[in-house]
């Protein structure tokens, strides 16, 4: 149990709201206590022209302030049988009950169904969950609040304690800041968002700001500030004995009823569309035709692939030209929605946020597939060929000790050890922030049965694990829906031998079940296609991989579906204008050496090194408003 001291509140009043449009991008902020109506509150700032619906709650000891897409769940709060006041940001797609029957419901109406659901079943209602969402529940009777997260966190949180008061938001930028709460950047963990492109768990780089776990409910006394946090669910990989074709059926008809859900509303639908399978498992799936945005440099072998799955599902294509300047526009879109997940170019679509939003009113995508049923998540044993070429073998190598999992995290693939970082190695601090308690192995703030566990499911549990900012973005364009999310697929993918997904590929499968038509087309990496064995896109991965290294083009543009960051700083001077731009909050940010940091960007514009990656996570801190209010003037 915590606290803080008296937050003096000393009964209810009307409360009075206050309704505006267009004033910012979508979420939740708000301060429980004392401190209630001594601080500013504000969502995230407007970064495109939207419709967007905001509202703010105001009672003695309670601020909210929410802001929701146009046409969304945005009458809240919604009212309980008890008078206690439900907020969600986020969507739910179906509710199950006491016998595991799955009862869908329409998303727009996410805060009536919580409501309805706290009603029936008390704060045991967000177990019964499937959707992608975080929210709370004001009990003004009990004078408490209880904030809670999906089972995956797809919707992160975060939370700061004051003197008097509890601040809280969606966004890391936009917490409140309350007297008692003196946000300071902790220096081993923006180090360890440079060395990893994301901080873990429920850490960020911000001291006394902390992220609220995955699949939990955190209950506070608004008085006392007495605090009760408990978990209603973890992941845990039990496989089942069963043929690979048992899993393919499973994958096939799961997907297409996760689909349905979320596709079901009398609503404009749209897929971020690649040359890949993950989207076009979406095509396959979808019972009408949706509209197909395929982010792109002219018409690659990328595009030309991705418009032929659209023509096969009577999809409406267009192909969204990003040009050499798309990178620059992606910097100054993200700085302010930036979650420290993910360098800012992550934000794939942001550059075509204005496009997206006149087109449509709700976003699919195809992202998380090869961390539930590819080999993405999988730890596995490598083999280093010339040209940076990699190959994994087809055998899972699950850590079995905190060592092993240490040495698979510092050698993974988007670490790296920038030149201009003056801090602990990255294996000092993963170290210090995973051990064993209560039985079971907690890293960064989130529990795990076993290391075995955290090696298999870290990437997921919770989704700001991950490595990309492209959810975190895509939602303050539209509401966005990702169907491979859905919690029977992720209760199938616990339940499938990891060896179906290292050597047999089961969505492929899945695809050519849904629509053979789409299984016909290559897939725009391997150029076999998707119904051809897991075997011969390894090979064809290589060979399409060793090819493009050695095409002797020294520019931007790739045949794959993202530009050569490498190439793009060579060419286009943005990052440079940005350091220029931020170097006196640069050179108060601790770890860093400012010289080096200008040395490092002189070598890789001369070509002798390439630092993009490094440089490109550098200017996604430089670029954050927070990052400026806590070093600046």
């Amino acid at each position: 149990m915590t606290s803080w001291p008296n937050a003096g509140h000393t009964g209810s009043s009307r409360p009075r709201r206050s309704r505006a449009t267009g004033l910012e991008m979508v979420g939740l902020s708000g301060v429980f206590g004392g401190d209630a109506h001594s601080v500013e509150v504000e969502t995230v700032p407007e970064i495109i022209a939207g419709g967007e619906v905001a509202d703010t709650y105001r009672e003695h000891g309670v601020v909210i302030r929410a802001a929701f897409h146009e046409g969304t769940a945005t009458d809240q709060p919604a009212e309980t049988d008890d008078g206690s006041l439900v907020w969600i940001w986020g969507e739910v797609y179906s509710v199950t009950d006491e016998g595991g029957e799955r009862r869908s419901v329409d998303p727009n109406e996410s805060a009536q169904v919580c409501a309805r659901q706290y009603s029936a079943h008390g704060l045991d209602f967000v177990s019964r969950l499937d959707g992608e969402f975080t929210g709370c529940v004001y009990e003004p009777a009990a004078d408490t609040v209880s904030f809670f997260t999906d089972r995956l966190g797809a919707r992160p949180l975060y939370y700061a304690r004051g003197d008097d008061g509890l601040a809280f938001s969606t966004a890391v930028q936009t917490v409140p800041v309350l007297p008692g709460f003196e946000p300071a950047f902790d220096k081993r963990f923006l180090a360890e968002y440079l060395y990893c492109r994301r901080t873990f768990g429920t850490k960020t780089p911000i001291t006394g700001l902390e992220q609220l776990p995955p699949a939990t409910i955190l209950t506070c006394d608004i008085e006392s500030g007495d605090t009760d946090r408990r978990r209603y669910w973890e992941p845990r990989y039990r496989p089942q004995d069963r043929p690979f074709s048992y899993f393919v059926r499973e994958l096939t008809d799961r997907f297409e009823r996760a689909v349905h859900d979320r596709t079901r509303d009398d609503r404009d639908h749209g897929l971020l569309l690649s040359g890949g399978s993950d989207s076009r498992a979406v095509l396959a799936a979808a019972d009408e035709p949706l509209t197909a945005f395929h982010l792109g440099d002219g018409w690659n072998r990328e595009a030309r692939i991705a418009k032929r799955a659209a023509d096969a599902a009577d999809s409406r294509f267009e192909l969204l030209n990003r040009g050499p300047n798309y990178h620059a526009t992606l910097l100054e879109r993200a700085g302010p929605i930036q979650e420290f997940v993910g360098p800012f170019h992550t934000g794939h679509a942001l550059g075509f946020a204005d496009e997206i939003d006149a087109e449509v009113d709700t976003l699919l995508t195809g992202l998380y597939s090869d961390d539930l049923f590819g080999a993405w998540s999988i730890p596995q044993a490598t083999l280093q060929f010339p040209f940076d070429i990699q190959f994994w073998f087809p055998f899972e190598r699950l850590p079995s000790t905190i060592d092993d999992f240490v040495c698979e995290q510092v050698t993974a693939g988007p670490t790296r050890r920038p030149d201009f970082l003056d801090a602990a190695p990255l294996e000092e601090i993963l170290r210090e922030n995973i051990r064993f308690e209560n039985g079971e192995v907690e890293f960064h703030g989130v529990g795990y049965e076993s290391v075995e566990q955290l090696g298999l499911n870290s990437t997921l549990y919770p989704i700001t694990n991950g490595i990309g900012f492209d959810l975190f973005s895509a939602v303050q364009i539209a509401p966005t829906r990702n169907p491979f999310l859905d919690r029977r697929l992720v209760d199938l993918a616990l339940s499938m031998p990891l060896k179906h997904r290292l050597r047999r590929g089961p969505l492929h499968r899945a695809v050519d079940r849904l629509d053979g038509s789409l299984a016909d087309i290559p897939h725009a990496s391997s150029r076999v296609p998707l119904k051809q064995p897991k075997a011969a896109h390894v090979v064809g991965n290589r060979a399409m991989n060793l090819f493009d290294k050695l095409d002797g083009t020294d520019s931007y543009r790739t045949q794959g579906p993202w530009q050569d960051k490498n190439e793009v700083i060579r060419t286009h001077d943005f990052v440079g204008r940005a350091l220029e731009r931020h170097e006196e909050t640069g050179r108060r940010l601790p770890g860093l050496d400012w010289d080096a940091v200008r040395d490092t960007y002189r070598r890789h514009r001369a070509g002798e090194t390439n630092a993009a990656e490094e440089l490109y996570r550098l200017v996604t801190v430089l670029e954050m408003p927070l990052t400026g209010r806590i070093v600046g003037d």
